[in-house]
């Protein structure tokens, strides 16, 4: 697996974002690059010359030579990379997909040293595969290593077109993530075990976000790398009932825990019945009372405690068994500020009674939790709102026998006391052979599939379906996989049209409210880039079922099973003429400061991956 898992960890989380961004920079068609394989080395396979930004404008294909300025930075490869449909190999191959399991931990920029003793067997291979006449290096016949991601960062905006200001916020979040992956990598959690409780599982995240260069970020003036994400307190605010939009049972729910909490205070509570007392994440409130002046913040002696899922903004109650409660927290995780719209506030309890019953979906293999109650300010202007928001929503309940671990747990590595490099799904099921690890993928793909599938090819429902959205249950005595849970209605993609043919229901969506589509199609690529580029994709890789291509066999095999050939989905996805499918692009969305609207482009469509004879050369260790 990675052997970034070898590092000390602040080299690891170096490694850690500069691979994401180079990923997110390829992947994302941001710079172009090409692979070439390495000989007289016994690792690592090849490497990837990225090249500059002004290389973007010069299409398709490049024949002139290319010089020392024309290459942002050199990665040597653990294998062979997805390669683009280009077929002219001038320079090497056209890379489609770069991703981090890819790379070795180290990047290159050309320099003028000289070669010599004090270049690695490495340096010199990579630097005499750059020969004329496709390469012109000049006096530049040396590297030397790069070990900041802000440097990249500067040298990769020095040539596009973008404000000051947002380059300097994105900076400032690329040095945010390395610093608290580089806090997880010296502290690392321990890997629960299945007769852990969920919650175990959800706070046991050792890196997050596969691919997003800012992963780790979290960006909040008053939090301290001291702070305890995991174990917040809930405190209360009192607001006139006028000045609140609410569904479901929402005000009796936080009336009765608000009493709960003042007299464990020893305190009575103010007893006013034109009051509503709201939730609020302890983080938040200097927020609420910066932009909300007819509240009353109770005193800090009124709280409950809290257990932060994976999610942070989101938590359970001991004190409210069954329910899980998401807040606005004015943190900016990753790249996004975690609030909550006044949208999904709106959404989630009515589309849960008026259709999430009438979904197309097997409830023995998957359970979707509803969301039954809201409450939300009920400013005119939604940018204050979503600040002051909170949603409830109905946990699955665990049956006798089932371990639930949320999927993000089982893509993690780099805990305490399991080897580095091994995985938490390997280790937690004994995945310890290649037949192991295909049985394990085979099963999984196809319950996930027959899962997830049916409400988007049937209903026009695309759930978001990244490894933090869903939850696998399995049978502890054998670790078979039994189903899924989905949650978080909030990230939905919908076709309306769909939606109301399939089900009779003529769902009445907010003005604006971005889960809408136009069609079927423009709600897939959500589907596509949560499940396949980022959950599937990534079990694949660790199992080691990537290269020989045997994990994308499966994935398309259960796919098929569950599609219908005449289905548009099948067209999409499966047809073998589809090399491309759109997929959502990361770091196009932060470069226009995006977050709601979301920017998509062609990536290989990795349904499609069979690997060359060139790609399945193994992977060093």
């Amino acid at each position: 697996m990675s052997s970034g898992y070898h590092l000390p960890p602040a080299q690891h989380a170096t490694f850690a974002v500069i691979s994401r961004l180079l990923s997110c920079l390829v992947t994302e068609s941001l710079l172009r690059a090409y692979y070439t394989p390495l000989t007289g080395v016994p690792e690592p396979a090849g490497f990837a010359v990225i090249l500059s930004t002004h290389l973007m404008s010069e299409q398709p294909i490049i024949n002139r030579s290319l010089r020392a300025h024309d290459i942002f930075v050199i990665v040597p490869l653990r294998h062979a990379p997805v390669f683009g449909e280009a077929t002219t190999f001038g320079h090497g191959r056209p890379i489609g997909l770069l991703d981090p399991f890819d790379m070795v931990p180290v990047f290159y920029e050309l320099s003028e040293t000289s070669l010599g003793t004090n270049h690695s067997h490495l340096e010199n291979a990579i630097i005499n595969c750059l020969l004329p006449p496709r390469w012109e290096l000049g006096q530049f016949r040396g590297l030397t290593e790069v070990g900041d991601p802000v440097h990249l960062w500067r040298k990769f905006v020095d040539g596009v077109i973008i404000q000051d200001s947002l380059s300097d916020v994105i900076e400032k979040e690329l040095l945010s993530s390395y610093e608290w992956q580089k806090l997880s990598f010296e502290n690392p959690p321990a890997l629960p075990s299945l007769l852990s409780a969920p919650v175990e599982f959800e706070q046991s995240l050792v890196a997050g976000h596969p691919t997003h260069p800012m992963h780790r970020a979290r960006m909040f003036d008053s939090a301290s790398f001291e702070y305890d994400w995991y174990h917040p307190r809930i405190r209360f605010v009192r607001v006139p009932r006028s000045s609140l939009s609410i569904l479901g049972d929402f005000e009796r729910t936080f009336r009765d825990l608000a009493k709960l909490a003042a007299s464990r205070a020893g305190r009575a509570l103010p007893d006013d019945e034109d009051s509503v007392f709201m939730p609020a994440h302890e983080l938040q409130l200097d927020n609420i009372i910066k932009r909300f002046h007819d509240v009353e913040i109770l005193p800090p002696e009124v709280y409950l405690p809290a257990l932060a899922q994976s999610s942070i903004r989101t938590v359970s109650l001991p004190d409210l068994p069954g329910k899980a409660l998401k807040l606005a927290v004015g943190v900016k995780i990753s790249s996004s500020l975690r609030t909550i719209s006044h949208f999904t506030a709106d959404f989630g309890p009515r589309f849960s009674t008026e259709v999430v019953p009438k979904l197309s979906v097997d409830p023995e293999i998957l359970h979707v939790e509803t969301e039954g109650q809201s409450g939300v300010y009920g400013s005119q202007d939604p940018e204050m709102a979503k600040h002051f928001t909170a949603v409830i929503r109905d946990e699955y309940e665990r049956k006798e026998g089932e371990t639930i671990i949320v999927v993000a747990a089982l893509l993690e590595m780099g805990h305490q006391g399991v080897p580095a490099g091994v995985s938490a799904v390997e280790h937690l099921f004994g995945l310890d052979t290649q037949e192991k690890r295909i049985a394990f993928l085979d099963r999984y793909i196809e319950v996930a599939c027959r899962a997830l599938l049916p409400a988007l090819i049937y209903n026009g429902v695309a759930f978001e379906a990244h490894a933090q959205n869903v939850v696998a249950r399995f049978e502890t005595s054998t670790g078979k996989v039994l189903g899924f849970i989905y949650r978080d209605l909030g990230g939905l993609r919908i076709d309306p049209k769909t939606l109301r043919e399939s089900t009779g229901v003529d769902f009445q969506f907010l003005p604006g409210h971005c889960v809408t589509t136009q069609s079927l199609e423009e709600a897939s690529p959500k589907f596509y880039h949560t499940f396949v580029h980022n959950h599937i994709q990534r079990l694949i890789r660790l199992l080691g079922l990537h290269i020989n291509g045997i994990g994308w066999e499966l994935l398309r095999k259960h796919m098929s099973a569950v599609i219908p050939r005449d289905h548009k989905l099948w067209d999409l996805w499966l047809n073998p003429e589809r090399k491309r499918v759109d997929s959502k692009c990361l770091m196009r969305m932060r470069m226009r400061d995006s977050y709601r609207d979301m920017v998509y482009s062609p990536y290989v469509n990795m349904i499609q991956y069979r690997p060359t004879a060139e790609e399945e050369k193994g992977p060093i260790n």
